[in-house]
């Protein structure tokens, strides 16, 4: 992306954008036996295992936004043990995002209102595992609950399994237990009542309207609106797209596949076509298939399984002129190329891009670099030695700015990272010719405008000011 249109003055960018009773020895105040306890079912109502689904309704607006965030671009990870979940926000790379795995989009879904009764304290811990802690005082106490839950949509893991070896590197890995490997969006509604009825006219929480008044229920918890879930609309409004419930898979033991990240080889036989032929047996569709699924993984930013998918084809197609480590080899080369720049190695990945548009388009290096430079934009991750050069750091920190200022809102954060960055390379990354519009000419002129605005479009206009007046003072 080029510094493409006029930049509105800072102004504009600115205002735009800106406890419980005994009723007897031994018994519980529902007559319910403390002898629950030392049953079977007593002793291993808190245990995760067999309670790898739970709802967490015990999360509040702060704690689903926190996941959400986190999900967007990494698999999240979690330490359950008992009754309680606790999400390990450090484990993630984020440098190189979807390290270890990303969500891919949202699969929606259409359907009814499902409900979930529970009578009693066993029935408590097998159902609403992560809310037994909070609520069994009212199920003791002689209520029962019932909830009301609508699911819209689900995202799905792009890794089946996740290794110990794969996290060993980061500290704030140590504790996880489990990854979430499906997580469900939609609305639910909770809450206790002394007696239940089954309602003739749909739902006590007002599901698709159908509420009765006469239950004298309302919800003690909820995520989103269930009365915002209307079939096919419910995609369309974020009342109905919270995270209502987990998919949880443990985390394995072992070391761990690699992806492997190798430069493109330049042997006779990868290069010759004279072995490309159509896919006509069984091993040669597998691997096809492993190319659609590595683009899969690709829109989900998980490049070390899009490369590993694309390692799978290779070693199946026996056909050396579709191998993806041949340039001539356009769709699957190419797409190797940006699923090495997204797992981190940015150098590998342009390599292979250059190779790959030069082979197809002609040797122009001018905008064969160019090319490479607008992919490296949107793909490289993960700065450093080896992995971004200076130039690709720099212009995707530009880019990136652009973005957060006059098209995305972003978070201070984002903002004040890519500003560091562009700060630290605008003297020593200069323009190749005339006709390269990445990288501006004079490096203040443009982050007056955008690095303020990307701020001010974030909501931090106190920052926003702050980087307007220190850039300024730069110029003189």
């Amino acid at each position: 992306m080029k510094l493409r249109r006029s930049l509105a003055p800072l102004a504009l960018v600115l205002f735009a954008a800106a406890s419980q009773a005994c009723s007897g020895p031994g018994m519980g105040p529902n007559g319910q036996s403390k002898l629950y306890d030392q049953t079977l079912a007593g002793q291993s109502k808190c245990s995760a295992k067999g309670n790898d689904r739970p709802f967490i309704i015990d999360w509040d607006a702060t704690d689903q936004s926190s996941f959400q965030a986190q999900s967007q671009n990494d698999v999240v990870f979690v330490h359950y043990e008992g009754c309680q979940l606790k999400v390990l926000y450090g484990c993630r790379d984020d440098s190189v995002k979807g390290t270890f795995g990303s969500y891919k989009s949202i699969e929606w879904t259409s359907g009814g209102v499902e409900t979930i009764d529970i009578h009693d304290e066993g029935e408590l811990y097998a159902k609403l595992p992560l809310g037994a802690l909070s609520l069994s005082g009212k199920v003791q106490g002689g209520e029962k609950l019932h909830m009301e839950y609508y699911v819209s949509g689900t995202r799905t893991a792009t890794r089946d399994k996740i290794a110990r070896g794969d996290l060993a590197k980061n500290p704030a890995c140590a504790t996880a237990t489990h990854f979430v490997y499906q997580y469900n969006l939609g609305a639910f509604a909770l809450a206790s009542a002394s007696s239940l009825k089954s309602e003739a006219n749909g739902s006590y929480f007002g599901f698709g309207g159908g509420g009765t008044k006469s239950s004298g229920i309302a919800a003690e918890k909820k995520g989103g609106e269930l009365g915002a879930c209307t079939g096919a609309a419910s995609k369309e409004t974020d009342a109905c797209k919270v995270p209502i419930r987990l998919a949880l898979r443990p985390i394995v033991d072992g070391e761990g596949e690699s992806a492997s990240a190798a430069k493109a080889p330049e042997t006779g036989a990868a290069l010759s076509l004279a072995g490309q032929l159509k896919a006509t047996n069984d091993a040669e569709k597998q691997a096809q298939e492993h190319v659609e699924t590595a683009k899969q993984k690709k829109a989900a930013k998980d490049g070390k399984s899009c490369v590993a998918e694309l390692d799978a084809h290779d070693k199946l197609d026996p056909r050396p002129g579709g191998m993806s480590t041949n340039p001539l080899a356009f769709t699957s080369a190419t797409l190797r190329a940006e699923c090495l720049m997204i797992a981190g190695d940015c150098e590998s990945g342009k390599a292979l891009f250059r190779k790959t548009y030069a082979a197809r388009k002609g040797s122009d290096a001018t905008a064969t670099d160019k090319a490479a430079d607008e992919s490296a934009m949107a793909n490289c991750q993960g700065g450093g030695a080896g992995k971004m050069s200076d130039r690709d750091q720099y212009i995707q920190a530009i880019d990136n700015l652009q973005v957060g200022a006059l098209e995305a809102k972003k978070t201070p954060q984002f903002c004040q990272a890519n500003l560091d960055t562009a700060m630290k390379f605008r003297k020593t990354v200069k323009p190749k010719d005339d006709t390269d519009w990445h990288v501006p000419k004079e490096a203040l002129g443009p982050l007056t405008s955008i690095a303020p605005g990307c701020f001010a479009r974030a909501g931090d206009c106190v920052t926003a000011y702050k980087v307007y007046v220190e850039i300024e003072e730069l110029k003189v």
